[in-house]
């Protein structure tokens, strides 16, 4: 199974880039023709949740499980701990670049920032002298990401960030936001002038100009479930799975196995004959160097080229039996006999996730 979690389609973005060039999205367009496709009832995350067998964490937030993952260090579980101990709300703090407009906020698709470790250590550090003897905490996840602690400010529904990335910023409404709103103004201004962001700017990367905090909204995290984790560790098993993702391998961990860095290159993962089962989360946004403009076509055909084709080679060479694809609320399974389903009209690769 392959999770492109940042594929969101946006308004304005199809059907222009639905016309690549013929062959850029081979991958894709087999899956989109011979596949069976299914718009999913709820998020990636909960159907994931269910794939695993542990369908009992889909409602649980976001953040609580990230929280768990097992590369985030002794920080985070010590803000988780604060957090029961205090009452105080856990959120995922993603690093942003955001583009204010006359009435309204837009997320580039490269707006999402993925911060290196010693980045995150260090705009930790920063944070938690700006704002020291507040309460708040903000600690590194394992994918370039934050856990936010946040003591008065209620847990609230807020929109995933990469749901917005090429259109317009979901900004919670109503009174109820008014706190969770004033704290990301604070950090707001806080970076504006930060020495980390001059820091970026001066080698070209992208400066981060707030931190979106969502995540927060869900079911109580089960206490069983943090202990399970705590005594049972990860066991290999026959399961593979690869990407960068703090919630992914929270909820592994609680499942008992773990998330490993994707290799390069990343063939040999479906073919491992010692796997039952690989589930691999990528990325679009991060498929383009940076000095390239954005395509939508362009950087899907480059995660083609990266995950799917090889993905459809080991299909239709024997070494998979099934492949699933998850991207924009929708689920696209192909098989390894599918392919004799000639009679099925070609379809633009994307067109599968509509």
């Amino acid at each position: 199974m392959i999770v492109i979690t940042d594929l969101y389609l946006q308004s304005g973005e199809l059907p222009g880039e639905l016309t690549a060039d013929p062959g850029a999205l081979a991958g894709l367009e087999y899956a989109a023709r011979f596949g069976e496709r299914e718009r999913l009832a709820g998020s990636w995350r909960a159907w994931l949740a269910h794939w695993l067998g542990r369908g009992d964490l889909a409602g649980v937030p976001v953040a609580a499980v990230a929280a768990l993952a097992s590369g985030a260090g002794d920080g985070v579980r010590g803000a988780t701990a604060r957090a029961g101990a205090e009452g105080a709300t856990r959120w995922i703090a993603t690093p942003v670049e955001l583009v204010a407009g006359l009435t309204r906020v837009h997320l580039d698709r490269r707006g999402i920032v993925r911060l290196a470790p010693d980045e995150q250590a260090a705009f930790a550090e920063a944070f938690q002298r700006t704002f020291a003897g507040s309460g708040l905490a903000l600690e590194p996840l394992s994918d370039g990401q934050f856990l936010a602690v946040t003591p008065g400010i209620a847990a609230l529904a807020t929109t995933e960030p990469a749901r917005c990335a090429g259109g317009v910023l979901v900004v919670p409404q109503g009174p109820a936001a008014a706190p969770l709103l004033r704290l990301m103004a604070e950090i707001e201004m806080w970076l504006h002038g930060a020495a980390l962001n001059r820091s970026r700017a001066a080698r070209g990367a992208a400066a981060v100009t707030g931190l979106w905090l969502w995540g927060a909204s869900g079911e109580e995290l089960p206490a069983s479930a943090v202990r399970a984790a705590a005594v049972n560790g990860h066991r290999h098993g026959a399961l593979g799975a690869f990407g960068a993702d703090a919630f992914v391998a929270g909820l592994l961990r609680l499942a008992g196995h773990v998330l490993r860095p994707l290799p390069d290159p990343p063939a040999d993962v479906f073919a491992d004959p010692d796997t039952e089962r690989v589930v691999v989360v990528a990325e679009l946004s991060g498929t383009l160097p940076r000095e390239e403009p954005w395509a939508l076509s362009a950087a899907a055909a480059a995660l083609d080229r990266r995950l799917v084709r090889p993905a459809v080679a080991a299909l239709t060479g024997g070494s998979l039996e099934r492949l699933t694809l998850v991207a924009n609320d929708t689920r696209v399974a192909v098989g390894r006999r599918s392919g004799l389903k000639r009679w099925r009209r070609a379809r633009a690769g994307l067109g599968a996730f509509l």
